[in-house]
């Protein structure tokens, strides 16, 4: 029988609902439902806002001072031990400092820590091209290696289609600055990206800040997707930001130290537009082991995720010590191994512990893993499914625990500061949020769309949230100025509320009454309009 045209739209109506309904009574299997629909590697989907939502689960907001605790604690069910030298697969990134420190380099040697603590000899290797890492992992060549857990959800399906497997051990570091856009001054806010030329490397932790970017942003669906569409795609990050240099682009998502240096390049003409030190959750680093060694030799990953995190207190004992020998095995100076390390956060058990749900809560690893996976099935890079779950192995940082009682998160506290012209705002939406009429009563249509600003604020850790209320011009003017600043009020108190780690000294609420129109208040469509929220994202610092 065939189906006529409208029958099949009705179909795909029922089956969509469908989808929806056992999505939201069953979020945990989204991932793997999704994976298994119909489209298959080359065919491509717009991201959407909405592909980010689990990143409102993030931790904490920056500002958490508690200790660790509630960590379950768990005894290694073997004692295997490597009779050989295990090799670590690294770039030329200083996020690998504290097991290099640890090792006292990148050799085996009798002056390791790794040797004389645990008798375990070490080797850190480095491979630049992932292609090359995850052939060398894959083979056997490499026993652990090093993934933004975003790229990490690509590789595990790889694995996962080869009937590999392998697990997050450990997390390293938070990019905190290392990452970011460099772009033209006359760029001033994501917004201002389109119709410009930008330069990424795909399928990258530099694509996927992107997206994430644009996707938060105040840019129209379509706007998001003509800039996807108008991508210069490189071979590396560091050819992103040479094409910038030479003045081929007006921006380009890269890392350090070519982030700077892309700067620099273009003098007084270029700034950074946005880097990971505002975008403080959304790229962090894990180091993976290969399933035969987790379950030949449990006892020498347990000693190199010990010695790992021993090695970041090492760092803070003697940073120029640090730099020097960095910089020696990395072939840096010195002063770049500091600049790399000041654009990250290194991290101890106290925030692997969070980062992995140990302590309680959503684990972020889950979230970033998932969202990413969800983000290249769409560009079609990825078909099998995987779970994030699936993906880790918690137990040699739980068997730990007892050692670290008490360790806190440390995290820099941002606080709103007054008002000022010099102030830019990384990330400006408008917005609709519905009130009672005359009230400053959110109707419940609106919950949904504040829910994003929540995400928005756990993301971004290193801002402040400035909301600006806006009304049409019928009434009193003192009239609607107080109620313009009750609605801003409003919307700060729903996503303290709903969103508890967010602190109350990162808002900024504004009422403009009715002295702010973008359109005409002689007419209702014109009215509707000015009746906005205004939101912006400003960077704590410039």
């Amino acid at each position: 029988m065939r189906l006529t045209p409208f029958a099949k739209f009705f179909v795909t109506l029922v089956v969509l609902g469908v989808i929806g309904y056992v999505g939201w009574h069953y979020k945990s299997d989204i991932i793997k439902r999704w994976a298994l629909g119909e489209k298959r590697a080359g065919a491509t989907t717009p991201i959407s806002n909405a592909d980010f939502d689990a990143l409102k689960n993030a931790p904490a907001d920056p500002g958490r001072n508690e200790a660790v605790e509630g960590v379950a604690t768990t005894s290694l069910s073997g004692s295997g031990k490597l009779s050989r030298t295990l090799v670590v697969g690294i770039n030329t990134w200083a996020g690998h400092a504290p097991g290099i420190v640890y090792n006292m380099g990148m050799e085996p040697s009798s002056t390791s820590n790794y040797t004389k603590r645990y008798g375990l000899s070490v080797k850190f290797v480095l491979l630049e091209d992932p292609a090359a890492k995850l052939a060398a992992f894959r083979n056997g060549d490499v026993d652990i290696m090093w993934n933004t857990v975003d790229n990490w959800a690509r590789e595990a399906s790889i694995l996962a289609e080869q009937g590999q497997k392998a697990k997050s051990i450990i997390m390293q570091d938070w990019s905190r600055g290392g990452d970011g856009i460099v772009s033209l001054n006359t760029i001033r806010s994501i917004e201002d990206l389109k119709g410009k030329k930008v330069a990424c490397t795909q399928f990258t932790p530099s694509h996927f800040l992107l997206l994430y970017l644009l996707a938060q942003s105040g840019l129209t669906p379509q706007e998001r997707i003509a800039i996807e569409k108008d991508i210069v795609f490189t071979q590396d990050a560091p050819a992103a930001a040479a094409m910038f240099k030479a003045r081929q682009v007006d921006a380009a998502v890269t890392w350090e130290p070519d982030l700077s240096s892309a700067v620099t390049a273009r003098e007084d003409e270029a700034h950074i537009l946005v880097s990971t030190t505002a975008a403080t959750n959304i790229i962090a680093d894990t180091l993976v082991a290969r399933q035969d060694l987790i379950d030949q030799a449990p006892r020498t990953v347990s000693d190199f995720v010990a010695g790992w995190l021993a090695g970041i207190d090492m760092i803070k004992s003697d940073p120029a010590w640090t730099y020097a020998l960095i910089g020696r095995e990395l072939k840096l100076d010195a002063e770049t191994v500091s600049g790399m390390l000041s654009g990250l956060k290194l991290t101890t058990y106290a925030d692997n512990a969070q980062f992995y749900g140990l302590s309680g809560g959503k684990a972020h690893y889950e979230t970033l893993f998932n969202t990413a996976f969800v983000i290249w099935r769409k560009k079609g890079l990825v078909t099998r499914p995987v779970d994030a779950r699936d993906w880790a192995d918690t137990r040699f940082l739980q068997a730990l625990a007892p050692q670290y009682g008490g360790q806190k998160v440390e995290e820099p506290k941002v606080m709103v500061k007054a008002p000022s012209v010099r102030d830019r705002a990384i990330i400006n939406k408008q917005i609709q949020i519905h009130f009672t009429p005359g009230s400053d009563e959110i109707m419940p249509g609106s919950f949904i769309v504040l829910d994003t600003l929540g995400e928005t604020m756990v993301s971004f850790g290193n801002t402040y949230l400035r909301v600006e209320g806006n009304t049409d011009s019928t009434g009193p003017a003192q009239l609607n100025l107080t109620l313009s600043e009750r609605r801003a009020l409003a919307v700060k108190n729903y996503i303290l509320r709903e969103f508890p780690g967010v602190q109350a000294a990162r808002f900024q609420t504004i009422g403009h009454g009715s002295s702010k129109p973008v359109a005409s208040n002689v007419t209702e469509t014109g009215r509707q309009l000015n009746r906005r929220t205004d939101i912006k994202v400003i960077l704590a610092a410039e």
